[in-house]
């Protein structure tokens, strides 16, 4: 059983810390809600949700924020008996500006109400915070909007002294770190060992060339010296590795005494295909020192699937059922941009669920969704929906984004004045009805509903069924690889998900209960 990766599906930029016996690990949500996935552990290899700590408008507001946007690269550090957290609010990525707010909010119980943030700055992505004695300093890559005479957009990491209580910056700015070659240094994390400072940074992307990189210093501010072992960790010159795509990521020490690295990673669904459609995962390697230097243990710069240190992983498959009887939404369901709030209510047995705006809407869509964590697994869900027109839509969608989704649905045909199940297909912003008019028909008696998507190696086959009548396939399979990294036009940095959704383009007052939804790997 392999140890890697050790979260599945969409769940990049993880940073890592320990607190009270335990490793907490954080991760990027991008336009998902609610923001930034924080992961618990006991061994380093199992991980337990437990808490989504951006939940309220005073921490985040997504509204209309572009596919790929929102919530990047969080840093979880503890620190002073409490949790720091410092994240990204990527409002506007296209072009020569990134338009971001940076914030850190504390917590004393991980689980606990988080703070309300404090604002940091705009400048730059991906920063973290370095806690050395009493003293914090705010780590920042710099973001450079202009082009010309030489200049490149990573000018540097920026390390400045930050005071938590006063709300502001007490130090002056020191570029500590240019980057090698490679370029394109972010996510920057310090660790201090043996009188050194050990910069580790991220390099060339968060694609195929992604990297860290690492670098020390016996002062704080530098000069910062590479290491003479070079790249830590990549697996650009790897290609058939199942960990592609290694980069972004921090160390710490186990309760133990080892050392470890986490970093993200994609997986392909084959060395042919090159395409990613669980996004960016978080991986672990062991970390040796050699001439006080980090390096990983067992290979030379390529990401190992199986760490000997580590024990086998519990679960290697994933399988969740709910028919919302408890009256609460299990922690992995996400919603888009913003909360549903009182479109969505809980009842015992079925979950109601008022129409939203249409998949492709930036605003306000009724959509609870969870993460592909294979690319061979049966997702169903089973509901009760009575739509008064076509303009009212219920049903089950394969998403990544505004502009690229699979979407099976219940509506109204006007004509046959008959319940109907249709298929509409979104490919970068290009929408057809693969069945081309040649629906499934629904008995105009029948009250539950059931949808289905079959998934193997990535290709989709829909089925429905109503009542306790066999399901039936409907239409072609569908090569699902569109809803990969590789394949999304524009900025790509999440991952497939699937979920249910109710849609209302009239008068945003019908409802659909859902009964049931499962999701099982094969």
């Amino acid at each position: 059983m392999s140890t890697n990766p050790i979260i599945k599906g969409f769940s990049p930029d993880p940073c890592i810390c320990k607190a009270n016996g335990k490793y907490y690990l954080a991760t990027s949500t991008f336009e998902w809600y609610p923001g930034v996935e924080i992961w618990e552990s006991t061994n380093l290899v199992d991980w337990d949700l437990v808490k989504r700590p951006l939940v309220h408008e005073k921490h985040m507001n997504l509204t209309g924020i572009p596919d790929s946007g929102g919530i990047w690269a969080p840093a979880l550090s503890y620190h002073d008996g409490k949790f720091w957290l410092f994240y990204t609010i990527c409002k506007q990525i296209d072009g020569v500006f990134k338009d971001v707010e940076n914030y850190i909010t504390t917590c004393e119980k991980i689980n606990g109400e988080w703070d309300s943030p404090i604002y940091i700055h705009s400048s730059g992505f991906d920063p973290s915070l370095f806690h050395d004695g009493d003293r914090k300093y705010v780590l920042n890559p710099q973001w450079d909007y202009r082009s010309t005479n030489g200049k490149v957009r990573f000018k540097g990491i920026e390390l400045r002294e930050f005071s938590y209580e006063k709300s502001k910056f007490v130090g002056e700015s020191h570029t500590i770190f240019t980057g090698t070659a490679t370029g394109g240094a972010e996510g920057p994390n310090i660790i201090k060992k043996n009188g050194y400072y050990y910069l580790i940074c991220a390099e060339g992307g968060t694609g195929r060339h992604h990297s860290i990189v690492v670098a020390r210093s016996r002062q704080l501010t530098g000069p910062y010296e590479l290491s003479p072992y070079g790249t830590l960790i990549t697996s650009f010159h790897d290609m058939g590795n199942p960990l592609q795509k290694a980069g972004h990521g921090n160390i710490i020490q186990s309760y133990e005494g080892r050392w470890y690295l986490v970093h993200l990673t994609s997986r392909y669904i084959s060395e042919q295909s090159r395409v990613c459609q669980l996004g960016r995962e978080s991986a672990i390697q062991e970390i040796i020192w050699q001439d006080g230097w980090p390096r990983l243990k067992g290979t030379d710069y390529s990401p190992l699937v199986n760490i000997e240190s580590l024990p086998a992983r519990k679960k290697n498959s994933e399988y969740f059922t709910t028919s919302f009887n408890n009256g609460v939404l299990d922690k992995e369901w996400f919603m888009l941009r913003r909360p549903i709030g009182e479109r969505i209510k809980l009842n015992e047995g079925f979950l109601r669920m008022y129409g939203g705006d249409s998949l492709s809407s930036l605003f306000n869509q009724s959509l609870l969704a969870r993460k592909w964590k294979s690319f061979d697994f049966n997702t169903e869900t089973t509901f009760r929906f009575n739509p008064n027109n076509y303009q009212e839509l219920s049903g089950i969608v394969c998403y990544y984004n505004t502009k690229n989704w699979l979407f099976l649905y219940v509506s109204r045909d006007e004509i046959s004045h008959q319940r109907v199940v249709n298929l509409l297909l979104n490919k970068n912003g290009s929408i057809s009805e693969p069945l081309s008019g040649l629906y499934g028909y629904l008995p105009n008696d029948c009250e539950k509903i059931k949808l289905k998507f079959s998934v193997e190696n990535a290709q989709i086959q829909c089925y429905y069924s109503h009542d306790n009548e066999p399901e039936h396939s409907i239409g072609q399979i569908i090569d699902g690889t569109f809803l990969s990294d590789e394949k999304v036009d524009g900025w790509a940095y999440t991952g497939a998900m699937v979920g249910i959704t109710a849609i209302d383009l009239k008068e945003k007052i019908s409802y659909t209960d859902f009964l049931h939804f499962s999701y099982k790997d094969k």
